[in-house]
């Protein structure tokens, strides 16, 4: 690496990691400050919750800092004719712009990382400070409104003294199953780590599951509500945005799996109705869910598919916008850093994030192959092949 090399990426590492704080410090804010509002949690869980948001923060940070970078570095060589006077002794801009390759493909790199560390870890574990934090959450809500409600669970009391819920009206929604409705003289809430749910302790009263079933209880009746949707999930039923990317391989070949199961389901089953002449079950409910639970897995394999292209794409943004923004400020000859970031960040937001949501989604609904979400990366990275020739072959 040369002497000039060597001070370039000094520049864009210093500029890179100045701008960094400041914008992940302004994402956190903002970003925890929202949920801290949104849920109702108190100081002690927003403190909780920083180390889950930080790498959701990072990830979202580093590309445009990144940018800003280059921009910065580039600019101000431009506009102090340092370019003009390599290429007047015969020296080419490009080992110039190396640093800078160099250091947004290292950037790249880890922000994968940190996006796979932002949708797994990060987000249970913000989803683990939210559900942990219910119980007080769930006491101020009912003081102040009378009535809480968190997913499944609708709680209503005429009153609250200390720990003690009075009258409360309790029902619980199930998936496809009767609502539970409970009501009672007192009740009190407390949340149960190891269930991840909130535990009602309800003292004389009276159960109803729809016209199925009913029961009373004159002494204290115990039941847990789970809260969390991801307790005990597999690699067959977990959200593919939230799985770790050494999980997506064995889902991918596990869901293919279940697919071809189904499809021979549903040929065995059409192959008997016909041979038995009850051409009526072919439209039958069980036919039909049969069909649908088909679709489903076929829907859930192309989001597989897609989760692990869309994060690779995803962090390499950063090296897509710095190739642009590198001959563009040297182009421009300004040191006026914000035009020239300005100039490259509006097209980001009009071309590139709206090709890359509009691939995403194609991918996962299976009219785009998972590689698709790559288009937007591959459009910049052309862009930036061009105006990189224009800049050492045909200075201006």
């Amino acid at each position: 690496m040369t002497l000039l090399q060597r001070r370039i990426a000094r520049d864009i590492t210093f500029t890179f990691l100045v701008a960094l704080t400041a914008l992940t410090l302004m994402v956190m804010v903002i970003g925890v400050a929202r949920e801290a509002l949104s849920q109702g949690l108190g100081i002690s869980s927003v403190l909780q919750m920083i180390p889950f948001a930080l790498p959701n923060a990072l990830s979202l940070a580093v590309p445009g800092t990144a940018l800003l970078s280059v921009c910065v570095v580039y600019g101000r060589m431009s506009a102090d004719n340092e370019f003009t006077a390599l290429q007047s002794v015969g020296i080419s801009p490009l080992p110039a712009m190396m640093p800078a390759i160099v250091i947004t493909t290292v950037l790249s790199l880890a922000t994968v990382g940190l996006i796979n560390m932002a949708f797994t870890w990060g987000f249970h574990g913000v989803q683990k400070v939210v559900i942990s934090s219910v119980e007080s959450i769930a006491y101020r809500v009912l003081e102040r409104e009378l009535r809480f409600q968190h997913e499944n669970l609708t709680l209503s009391v005429a009153d609250v003294d200390g720990r003690h819920l009075i009258s409360p009206v309790i029902n619980i929604r199930r998936p496809g199953q009767e609502t539970i409705s409970i009501t009672a003289q007192v009740a009190e809430l407390s949340y149960n780590d190891a269930a991840e749910g909130l535990t009602l302790s309800i003292t004389n009263g009276s159960a109803s599951m729809g016209e199925k079933a009913s029961f009373m209880f004159p002494d204290t009746f115990v039941h847990t509500v789970p809260l969390s949707k991801h307790h005990n999930e597999d690699v067959m039923s977990a959200n593919p945005s939230h799985m770790r990317m050494r999980e997506l391989p064995t889902a991918m070949v596990q869901q293919s799996s279940d697919i071809h199961r189904r499809e021979g389901e549903i040929a065995v089953h059409t192959a008997f109705s016909i041979l038995t002449s009850r051409p009526e079950e072919l439209g039958g409910t069980e036919s039909n869910s049969r069909i649908a639970s088909l679709s489903s897995s076929r829907r859930r394999v192309h989001r597989l598919d897609t989760e692990m292209h869309r994060r690779w794409a995803s962090g390499f943004t950063c090296l897509a916008l710095a190739l642009v923004g590198i001959p563009l400020a040297i182009r421009l000859k300004t040191s006026d850093t914000m035009t020239t970031f300005a100039i490259v960040f509006l097209p980001t937001l009009l071309v590139y994030y709206p090709i890359f949501a509009l691939t995403l989604n194609l991918a996962k609904e299976g009219s785009l192959v998972a590689q698709g979400v790559w288009i937007a990366n591959g459009i910049f990275l052309l862009i930036s092949f061009v105006m990189m020739r224009r800049v050492i072959y045909c200075p201006s």
